[in-house]
């Protein structure tokens, strides 16, 4: 062989390392490790090893001042489910995990079966996780271990995209300088990929960030159209988020237009997998609550004129600083009019960027497309920022192809770009992660002062709640905003420990929350709707907001426990009428009775979202609900709601009032999943209720005297449980449905089969 000959075979064995001719993402053919394979792994290894410094004070904090609040709060809840379950099911797994995947979140806005249409996975594996960590040692919180997988997720990140763009086909190199570049996008934010989404100072998006790390792999492994892999990380993908579980699943559309075969392949079992929740979440979206408190943004998006301006001034990618991530995007889109295995991903890039515009240019179009109704299409700032993350890379790439001949040059290369990246592009987020820790360790300074006095208010409180339970008034806009523990108002900090706080929306899913938002501080009648039992306030609480039918019950030097005289979560009522509306029509009607004397006089009227069977039980007034304003009666004549609301008048005699025909005895509960009573109901109590003040929902089961009874949906959103003469033993308890328990046996047999017969059902997979 001469010398010529040698060095051919030496280049096109460089050749086949840099840009495989076939899926080869993580090795060579002749296993040996080249210079683009050591600059890869250095600038993975330095991206993942700045990360893990410059954010090594997350996992330190002692208390959330975001969205972790509401994140931790359902983690500590699926601890205490994962007792309930183990208690109720004893060893069926099915049974376990049904109730860990479905159960009621007392917390906020009277109570929501959360898990039912949130994600769950990421909860559920932090609790088996921090109970594996318990075996071992007993020195670590489930706090501090949450906040240690979420430090652990956005750190690993880089590995993630490093190993995406691998798997499309890019050399080490250029996957390195991916790694390098994938923590550090900037935006004002807009809710996307930047580290200010997961921060502390952040908004704590720990859920997307769940599934953020999957994201990247099942779009590279959707591209090179590996069907396994590709389902297995799109489920894992919507299993963190659906949100952006949805935005993978369309992702398909540009990277595999061509191929529609493959996205049916891909799609279907991860939809079957998926099933369990998606279906029933989709069956009940009638009791999943559209806002409207949430600002219309959110829904609609900001257009194609201002995203269009933030793309070419920088801030989509680059808010702060020189807009050098949005150039290299700008190169990655060149670059595919040269090299058409990148095209998809262009096609990826353009398509996010187009939906990123929203209704704002697009319209009512996307009630077209499944789940998209109610998605807060501002979020589609997760699909430009992932194409972006492949796109950077492929252009570089594109670029320093020009030195093939020249390996030791392109080496160079790449390592001069990962210097500039750094020097340019890193600072911008030391100097948000400078003044995030400065903050973390003031908030874990004033933390220390307080924790102690306010972990006594947690304790009164859930010790309070053993023999009365009740929900907790902690403030809200006016004073509950300077009742603080460190930088965090007490009403979030509250809601951490299963304790049912009120007035404070982390989320708006409930079909309470937007209603509950019409509480009246100085009406006891509001107070004994709710069930709002305890009030925690300040100590130094200016008298005029003291109310005068609050009891003192505990002091400290930093709080005062009130309590108010409520029935319970138990209440007796009657059924004046009907009103039939849907979720989006409900609002005012239902605001306009709350502040009545209708709920002081226990009338609750029955809500029923069944518009086609109208009127319902017609020996009761009957109002329908045309929109927001308009009501309609049975005889066809139309009302403005505020200019004539329906009036509710009880069916009882004038002496007889609901309370005295109806003698709640007794009230207990279990983890707030099964509420019991006794209730001694007189002769002649006609449309008498009993009323449970939490949240309806169809999973709820209701017996009495040991017989399925029942429930119907009563003002605002109550379970409405109508009973007869005699004395009853009632039983109400959340239950995961049929339908998902008989769908989550289908997705434990889809994931078996696939493991025991992949390489039969998709042979390419070998």
């Amino acid at each position: 062989m001469n010398k010529k000959t040698g060095e051919l075979k030496v280049h096109n064995l460089l050749r086949t390392q840099i840009i495989p001719r076939r899926w080869e993402p993580f090795g060579t053919r002749a296993g040996i490790i080249s210079g683009e394979q050591i600059l890869g792994a250095i600038l993975l290894i330095f991206a993942i090893g700045f990360n893990l410094w410059l954010y090594r004070l997350e996992p330190t904090a002692q208390i959330d001042p975001n969205d972790n609040n509401f994140q931790y709060a359902l983690v500590e809840r699926t601890n205490q489910i994962w007792d309930f379950a183990h208690k109720t099911c004893s060893y069926n797994p099915v049974c376990f995990f049904s109730y860990l995947a479905d159960h009621w979140v007392p917390n906020w806005n009277e109570g929501y079966n959360l898990p039912f249409y949130y994600s769950h996975i990421p909860q559920i594996g932090i609790v088996a996780g921090f109970r594996l960590m318990s075996r071992i040692t007993s020195h670590i919180s489930l706090f501090t271990f949450y906040h240690y997988v979420i430090y652990l997720l956005l750190c690993l990140f880089p590995l993630s995209v490093f190993l995406a763009l691998r798997v499309t086909g890019l050399s080490f190199s250029a996957a390195g300088i991916g790694a390098l570049l994938a923590s550090h996008l900037s935006t004002d934010g807009l809710y996307g990929l930047d580290p200010s989404s997961f921060l502390w100072r952040g908004y704590g998006l720990s859920s997307q960030l769940f599934a953020m790390v999957f994201l990247p792999l099942a779009l590279a492994f959707i591209y090179r159209k590996k069907i396994l892999p590709a389902i297995l990380f799109l489920v894992a993908t919507t299993s963190g988020h659906i949100g952006i579980g949805i935005m993978a699943f369309l992702s398909m559309i540009p990277l595999l237009w061509q191929h529609p075969k493959k996205i049916l392949l891909i799609s279907l079992p991860a939809i079957a997998i998926l099933s369990y929740w998606l279906v029933p979440a989709f069956l009940g979206d009638n009791f999943h609550n559209f806002s409207f408190w949430d600002p219309v943004w959110k829904f609609n998006s900001y257009g194609a004129p201002e995203t269009i301006i933030r793309l070419f001034n920088g801030d989509l990618f680059d808010f702060g600083r020189l807009p050098i991530f949005t150039w290299l995007v700008f190169v990655g889109l060149f670059a595919s009019l040269f090299t058409i295995n990148y095209s998809p991903f262009v096609l990826l890039f353009l398509f996010w960027l187009f939906l990123y515009f929203g209704r704002t240019t697009w319209g009512g179009l996307f009630d077209l497309i499944p789940g998209l109704k109610e998605f807060h299409l501002s979020r589609f700032i997760v699909g430009v920022h992932v194409a972006g993350l492949f796109l950077v890379p492929m252009g570089l790439e594109w670029m320093v192809k020009f030195f093939k001949p020249h390996s030791f040059i392109r080496l160079f290369a790449y390592s001069i770009i990962g210097i500039v990246a750094v020097l340019s592009i890193y600072p911008q987020t030391i100097r948000y992660s400078t003044l995030n820790d400065t903050l973390i360790l003031r908030a874990n300074g004033n933390f220390a002062k307080q924790s102690k006095d306010a972990n006594r208010l947690v304790s009164t409180l859930q010790e309070l709640e053993k023999t009365a339970p009740g929900r907790v008034f902690a403030g809200r806009a006016g004073w509950g905003k300077d009742f603080k523990l460190a930088e965090t108002s007490m009403l979030m900090h509250l809601g951490n420990f299963g304790l049912p706080t009120v007035l404070w929306m982390p989320e708006t899913w409930s079909p309470n929350a937007d209603t509950e938002q019409y509480f009246r501080e100085n009406f006891i009648e509001d107070y004994v709707l709710y069930n709002f039992r305890y009030v925690a306030t300040q100590a130094d609480l200016p008298k005029e907001n003291i109310q005068p039918f609050w009891i003192p019950i505990k002091e400290s030097a930093s709080w005062k426990l009130y309590g108010v005289l409520t029935q319970g979560y138990f209440s007796a009522g009657v059924r004046p009428a009907v009103v039939a509306a849907d979720k989006y029509s409900r609002g005012n009607v239902v605001r306009l009775w709350i502040q009545s004397d209708d709920p002081k006089n226990g009338l609750y009227p029955e809500l029923s979202f069944d518009t086609k069977k109208y009127p319902k039980n017609v020996g009761l007034p009957n109002f329908k609900m045309l929109d927001e304003v308009t009501f309609q009666v049975p005889d066809g004549s139309r009302h403005n709601l505020f200019a004539e609301p329906p009036r509710y008048t009880t069916p009882l005699s004038s002496a007889s009032s609901p309370s005295s025909l109806i003698s709640v005895t007794s009230q207990s509960s279990d983890a707030d999943m099964i509420f019991r009573t006794t209730v001694e109901v007189k002769k002649d109590c006609t449309e008498c209720l009993v009323v449970l003040k939490q949240t309806f929902h169809p999973s709820w089961r209701v017996t009495i005297d040991g017989e399925p009874a029942e429930s119907i949906i009563v003002f605002p959103f109550f379970i409405g449980i109508p009973v007869t003469e005699g004395t009853h033993a009632i039983i109400a308890s959340y239950e995961p449905s049929i339908i998902k328990v008989t769908l989550l046996v289908l997705s434990l047999v889809v994931i078996i089969f696939l493991v025991l017969f992949w390489k039969r059902v998709f042979p390419e997979s070998k």
